[in-house]
């Protein structure tokens, strides 16, 4: 049977929210979390943007495919093009804190140039935020699991907690009911510490259930701890955390293993 229960005070806050995007519309659902989680804590808000640079199609293998062609020089034009590229991207990103900024809320912009997992990951451990927002496309299948995604690497890289957020879960946020992924060896010091802010900030109702009663529950939150296993465990999705990234409709706030 789960347990439930409610806990008032929270002895922990957070302050700092780092928020990676593509300034794109697949961004929308993780920006309406983004917005209640940030004004619910008084949080300052850090925007990353990576812009990854084209390059010369001569380095890249042929497909027939058009499809999967990736923007080159060759395609897009000259160098000067690469330039107005980045400067394009900047103003995105200028004009999107400041309309954070309009609305309230504490913002920044940080624009960065490279690979979007690492530039990610580099970002949090230098602004060690405490709580890391950032959306994904479900892995419905095999060869998704196989592939992986930058969410899914960051998950594993990132030195913070990681909320992610389905592009199929409701565009108007809410947080009353909790789902907690109890698994081996943690502790209730350790539950707590993990669902104290989000609990107690929106007197959600939590539920604490094992690994197999996942399935049972449609919470508007699951909350869970990453456990390092096997590679096949991802692939088969055996591993708890690797099932409700692909499966869940609802957001999934991911703690990592402390080492």
């Amino acid at each position: 049977m789960p347990r439930t229960s409610y806990r008032p005070n929270a002895l922990l806050v957070m302050k700092t929210i780092l928020f990676p995007t593509d300034i794109s519309d697949n961004h929308a659902i993780a920006l309406n979390y983004l917005r209640l989680l940030a004004r619910a804590w008084e949080a300052r808000v850090v925007v990353l943007h990576v812009y990854q640079p084209l390059i010369s199609a001569s380095t890249l293998p042929t497909f027939n495919d058009p499809a999967l062609a990736t923007p080159t020089f060759d395609t897009l034009g000259s160098a000067s093009t690469e330039l107005e590229l980045e400067s394009i991207s900047q103003q995105h990103l200028n004009r999107f804190v400041d309309e954070l900024q309009a609305e309230g809320l504490e913002a920044v912009g940080d624009w960065r140039m490279g690979t979007v997992d690492d530039e990610v990951v580099e970002a949090a451990r230098q602004y060690q935020p405490d709580l890391l927002i950032t959306h994904r496309t479900p892995a419905a299948g095999f060869f998704d699991r196989l592939a992986g995604s930058s969410a899914g690497d960051i998950a594993r890289s990132a030195p913070c907690p990681v909320l992610y957020i389905p592009q199929t879960t409701r565009t108007e946020p809410h947080i009353r009911s909790v789902v907690y992924v109890l698994q081996q060896n943690i502790t209730q010091q350790m539950v707590s510490a993990q669902t104290d802010p989000i609990v107690d900030s929106f007197d959600a109702h939590l539920t604490i259930v094992p690994p197999e009663e996942i399935d049972e529950y449609k919470p508007d939150l699951y909350i869970i701890q990453r456990r390092e296993t096997g590679f096949l465990d991802g692939l088969l999705s055996s591993d708890p955390t690797e099932k409700l990234l692909s499966d869940s409709k609802a957001p999934v706030l991911v703690h990592h293993e402390v080492k």
